[in-house]
């Protein structure tokens, strides 16, 4: 089983296995196992989809972007002569970038189509509020586009490519203020005191990879995914798991179960709250069963730094690979890798 504990990173003390936090934490279930398990630190990346990737085994260099695996967990067909982006919806004061509002699916096809009166160029599928996945015809030279969290507070145009190889979306991102602005849409929002949705920015470029063995092949067990929220169900599909509604309470004894939990509240209550229900409703179901568990406690994504705290269970299980989990500064084999 592996868990991942979003934001769980907040009950400890500088990534420690100590803190005032975890202390408050009634954790019965978990404290039993502590003496037969070990704490691996390991550093993660920003992109929540490219962690879960590496966790698993994979090479970066395999990772074919984000707008690839959104478009497989939502089950949207690739055309192997087209460019694909995914792009959000932003809020833009003159050249800095202010804010990523929260609008709606309906309100992000309606903004999207104002675009597309003037720029026709592309095809797209809304793939969730603020967020579409558009579809080029032709290949684009490949570019490492900066993610909107990136450029928050910061002058987009800096982040644009100065070279004339992707002349198209440059002229569909500086131009989208102008169409933007005065919309329907972003004026109701104003009037209600919230930030339009007037800039558009592409990231998330498909990359060409070379093709790798996928994790379901390669790894042929049962493998079950959860999740509080929907938020990482297209790395999961991306990688083989089967997306259930509930917590399993039986599951096939050759199975891997990945569980993935996030506080309600990310403040202190919200944070204690969310470990002791991972302790009652979910090592306590799985504890007697399980060969192996992995609990990461990470700092959350979409920040500068990222680091993650790795619980491994049991700990006789972990010796053979110490030396291998610290090299390659991840947790994910101990799951993957045989006796």
């Amino acid at each position: 089983m592996f868990l991942s504990f979003q934001n769980g990173l907040a009950l400890f003390k500088r990534n420690k296995i100590s803190g005032v936090v975890i202390e408050k934490c009634n954790i019965e279930n978990i404290r039993k196992m502590q003496n037969r398990g070990c704490w691996i630190r390991n550093a993660s990346v920003s992109i929540p989809e490219l962690h879960y990737f590496k966790f698993f085994q994979y090479s970066e260099k395999g990772f074919p972007g984000l707008s690839i695996i959104r478009a497989k967990g939502k089950n949207i067909g690739i055309k192997e002569d087209h460019t694909y982006f995914l792009a959000d919806f932003m809020t833009v004061d003159g050249r800095r970038i202010v804010d990523i509002p929260n609008i709606s699916e309906e309100e992000t096809e309606v903004l999207t189509y104002e675009i597309l009166k003037t720029f026709d160029y592309f095809d797209f599928t809304v793939v969730k509020p603020g967020q579409i996945l558009a579809c080029f015809p032709g290949t684009y030279p490949y570019r490492n586009w900066a993610f909107p969290f990136q450029l928050v507070n910061c002058n987009y145009q800096e982040h644009l490519p100065d070279d004339g190889t992707s002349r198209t979306l440059v002229r569909i991102i500086e131009n989208s203020w102008r169409l933007l602005e005065k919309h329907p849409v972003n004026k109701v929002r104003v009037d209600l005191g919230e930030n339009p949705a007037n800039f558009i920015w592409f990231h998330s470029q498909n990359k060409p990879v070379e093709k790798i063995n996928l994790f379901s092949e390669s790894i042929p067990i049962q493998k079950i995914f959860w999740s509080s929220n929907k938020k990482l169900n297209d790395i999961a599909i991306f990688l083989g798991f089967r997306i259930v509604d509930r917590i399993p309470d039986a599951t096939e004894e050759n199975s891997l179960v990945w569980l993935n939990v996030e506080p309600q509240t990310y403040d202190t209550i919200g944070v204690i709250r969310t470990c002791e229900f991972i302790d009652k409703e979910i090592i306590s179901l799985f504890s007697k069963n399980v060969e192996k568990l992995i609990i990461g406690f990470n700092d959350g994504f979409h920040n500068g730094t990222c680091n993650t705290l790795n619980f491994l269970y049991p700990a006789n299980k972990v010796n053979l690979f110490k030396r291998l989990l610290l090299t390659r500064k991840t947790a994910g084999c101990f799951l993957l890798e045989n006796e």
